[in-house]
């Protein structure tokens, strides 16, 4: 062979093997690229717990909200919110007490599986527990995230154009349409403070906590337009008022429960004597829940004749308290926790009338200092002849008037005397006290 053509050959065969070096470090540099790609698209490796792990309540969430932990394993939330929460399994195997803040709930996962839970006070406040044997696992964690919550409102949204009553509850406009008194509801998550610096999440009917006292005559035929901006169906019952079957707002029974996003019609004349009564979500799940968050309000029927914003004939002065024991709010009247609780002016001479409702799941003996009263009526049908005492004890779902003359000068408390219900932790007066200002 000629030298030439050994030349030749030999640049041939570099050529061909420089090739191949150029094409695999071009797929090396591409499967590279392609690889870093997929790892910055990943989430990072999951950690898998074991022993003792602690779930913080912090800001309305679950830190963290999605855990990976072997069987065997004890899991404590802790609640580090001053406001109440508990912790709920989907699954029915575990429900915390309502935990307030510093309160801790502990479960021990037994068995491999996914388990989800919840706070049932705040909607959107979700967690997981997924629960194996593996002791290590770097493959990708599967991305669940948090439920968005639903969009929560500012504080007084919805209370344009209702009056502000001196017991610190709203009275719900009507307007008149072909005989009947039209009045509209709207269910929605907004903020509400207890107290200054207190603001909690509630799910209220026009934005106030308890909702906007409805007032009418006896006799009246009326017509109310329940809007549902909720996250979940709701209804409402006329607690107390005997309305025809399709109009009593029980969900699942009489009607369905109303779909975010709708609304329901309730029509039907009110047969009931003069009194108290109230109105309270009913729908056909989560009724606790949701009454907790805030969704009732007064139902006050008149004498017939009697204007909208006039007093009871009879009496000079006339409120309504609401009395509840919510963990969402805590002990409450009208809403409100000591001092942030109305005082109510009254002149000394005066008779006044009270309409007492208890929405809370607990009986509360409500002591008026100063002066004794007489128990009228209950659950709106008058006494056979009034009682005179100074302390009512009102039971859940109850609703009471009672009536007294003002013949003291002073600023006379009215609450529970239930101790617990009245001071805070650090033995300071709050929670279920108002008071009355008797001036001359």
């Amino acid at each position: 062979m000629k030298v030439d053509d050994t030349m030749n050959l030999r640049l041939q065969r570099f050529s061909r093997f420089s090739l191949i070096v150029f094409v695999g470090l071009l797929l090396t540099a591409c499967q590279m690229s392609d690889s870093s790609a997929s790892k910055s698209d990943q989430p990072a490796p999951k950690t898998i717990h074991s022993g003792k792990v602690e779930v913080d309540m912090e800001n309305m969430n679950f830190t963290p909200n999605v855990i990976y932990v072997t069987k065997g394993t004890t899991i404590t939330w802790k609640n580090k919110d001053a406001t109440p929460h508990n912790v709920t399994s989907n699954q029915g195997l575990f429900q915390s007490k309502t935990m307030s803040q510093g309160d801790t709930f502990s479960y021990t996962f037994k068995k491999n599986g996914t388990y989800t839970y919840n706070c049932t006070f705040h909607p959107g406040m979700n967690g997981e527990v997924i629960v194996t044997d593996k002791k290590a696992d770097q493959t990708s964690a599967a991305s669940t995230g948090t439920k968005k919550s639903e969009t929560i409102a500012p504080l007084g949204t919805g209370t344009s154009g209702e009056v502000k009553q001196a017991d610190d509850t709203r009275l719900l406009p009507y307007k008149m349409e072909n005989g009947y008194k039209v009045f509209h509801l709207d269910a929605k998550p907004v903020y509400w403070e207890v107290k200054p610096g207190d603001k909690v999440e509630a799910w209220a009917y026009n934005g106030t906590v308890p909702g906007p006292e409805i007032k009418v005559n006896q006799g009246d035929k009326v017509k109310i337009i329940v809007k549902n901006d909720l996250p979940e169906g709701t209804t409402v019952h006329w607690h107390g008022l005997d309305v025809p079957f399709k109009q009593d707002g029980t969900g699942g029974i009489s009607q369905p429960d109303i779909k975010p996003g709708e609304s329901w019609t309730y029509k039907f004349t009110v047969n009931a004597s003069p009194g108290t009564y109230m109105y309270h979500s009913h729908p056909m799940t989560d009724m606790l829940k949701q009454e907790q968050m805030g969704l009732f309000g007064s139902f006050i029927v008149e004498p017939k004749g009697t204007g909208w914003e006039q007093v009871h004939p009879g009496y000079q002065d006339e409120y309504t308290v609401v009395v509840n024991d919510s963990p969402q709010f805590g002990y409450t009247i009208n809403g409100l926790s000591y001092p942030a609780t109305p005082v109510m002016p009254v002149k000394l001479g005066d008779k006044v009338l009270v309409h007492i409702i208890n929405i809370g799941s607990m009986v509360h003996p409500m002591h008026l200092h100063g002066m004794h009263f007489q128990e009228i009526s209950q659950d709106g049908v008058p006494l056979p002849a009034p009682i005179t005492m100074d302390t009512l004890s009102t039971s859940p779902g109850t609703t009471y008037d009672i009536a007294f003359t003002a013949d003291q000068v002073g600023k006379w408390l009215f609450h529970c005397h239930i101790t617990d219900h009245v001071v805070d932790q650090n033995g300071n007066m709050s929670g279920m006290i108002t008071m009355f200002d008797v001036t001359k």
